[in-house]
């Protein structure tokens, strides 16, 4: 599922829990971030670990809403081995270059 432009609204609307591919709470919904040069939302953060002291990139790839709750296709322990970005602010090309073959190579491996 792409989060496309009509998305962004329902993310944004999202109940606050995230889960993971197997239906296990993950974490919290943080920020939506968009592609600029498509308008899809492709990234997401989540507040993990206690009192979501951590806040990490998810990828959107696979990602589906299940009764009002973002479900991510990616495990927790991937999610917290994600790259270190900082997770307020416009996320930049870097940045994304980065967290784009991450997440692929994840995804390929599992």
């Amino acid at each position: 599922m792409m989060f496309g432009h009509g998305f962004v609204y329902v993310l944004r609307n999202a109940k606050s829990v995230v889960y993971g591919p197997h239906g296990k709470k993950i974490g919290t919904l943080g920020n939506i971030f968009m592609d600029v040069s498509t308008g899809d939302a492709d990234y997401v953060t989540v507040h993990l670990g206690p009192f979501g002291a951590r806040e990490n990139f998810v990828s959107l790839e696979g990602a589906t809403m299940e009764n009002g709750h973002l479900q991510v296709a990616f495990e927790k322990t991937l999610i917290l081995g994600a790259p270190d970005v900082a997770p307020f602010g416009e996320l930049r090309d870097q940045d994304k270059n980065l967290l784009d073959r991450y997440y692929s190579v994840v995804n390929r491996a599992a």
